[in-house]
């Protein structure tokens, strides 16, 4: 049963930028292990989405006619290096709008090296006051970010080579793993981060909530890097029940996983990487 009313679609035109990701769509603009996202509303209306594994977003933004510095507001979608690397640098060039998380986003974790020992990927910053986001929140008119994503039995997350101990013994479910949702003039957007929660997850979470049985387009990280091609099979079919016009999944999805779905899927595929730009 929904309980979330939203917004209607806004009138004007959105543009969602990425701002740095694993690969890179333009020359003069850097790559990392990283993701953070830049979404223009109506309005002059800038937020972030992440910021990266250091200040390299900073860097490909300015060249990109982008200032992440006088941003409304940041979220995050989760509290891992890769996506919150950058906050201090962002601090530092005076950036004042608030920060929305889940509680857990600066909790102790950790991943698995190659060779069996833990690495610290906690988030590495001084962080400044948050907004705390239990289940969601209306960020803007139009903009909602959504935490709290329930795991049903028997569908996919990603939380293999994740723990909460340096002894790697205990799972780390990811519980902070978040989503945004943009109500553009095109339809509802779906931008992700990691999707640790996994997609099926996510979007059946949006769907109690909203009541949306279809979305325009999936943005972001799908979290496949280190899955099959039936795990690939079942997140196409996810997708194909939401019936969206286009997808683009970066950072964490991996080669696999992109080309799997590029080729399996009859919507558009687009890549996704540093410099590339959506209009909706």
């Amino acid at each position: 049963m929904a309980n979330l009313t939203l917004t209607d679609k806004l009138k004007d035109k959105c543009r969602i930028s990425v701002l740095c990701d694993n690969i890179t769509q333009n020359d003069t603009l850097g790559k990392e292990w990283g993701l953070s996202m830049a979404i223009e509303l109506p309005q002059d209306a800038l937020w972030l989405w992440d910021c990266g594994a250091s200040l390299l977003f900073l860097k490909n933004a300015e060249k990109m006619g982008i200032q992440p510095e006088k941003a409304k507001g940041l979220a995050l979608s989760h509290g891992h290096w890769d996506h919150t690397g950058g906050m201090n640098d962002l601090m530092d060039a005076h950036f004042m709008g608030p920060v929305f998380a889940h509680p857990d986003f600066a909790r102790k974790r950790y991943s698995q090296n190659d060779d069996g020992t833990a690495k610290d990927a906690s988030f590495p910053c001084d962080y400044p006051g948050t907004i705390i986001v239990r289940d969601h929140v209306e960020l803007d008119e139009g903009l909602y970010m959504f935490t709290e994503i329930p795991r049903r039995d028997g569908l996919f997350e990603a939380t293999e080579g994740l723990f909460i101990d340096p002894e790697l013994t205990i799972t780390d479910p990811v519980s902070d793993d978040a989503f945004l949702l943009l109500m553009s003039s095109s339809g509802p957007v779906v931008i992700l981060g990691c999707c640790h929660s996994g997609l099926a997850n996510s979007l059946y979470h949006l769907r109690d909530l909203t009541g949306l049985e279809s979305v325009h387009a999936i943005i972001g990280g799908l979290h496949l890097f280190n899955s099959d091609e039936q795990e690939f099979e079942k997140t196409a079919k996810v997708i194909e029940e939401f019936s969206p016009a286009m997808i683009s999944p970066g950072h964490c999805t991996g080669e696999d996983g992109f080309k799997f779905l590029k080729n399996r899927l009859t919507c558009e595929v687009l890549p996704m990487g540093s410099g590339a730009t959506y209009q909706f």
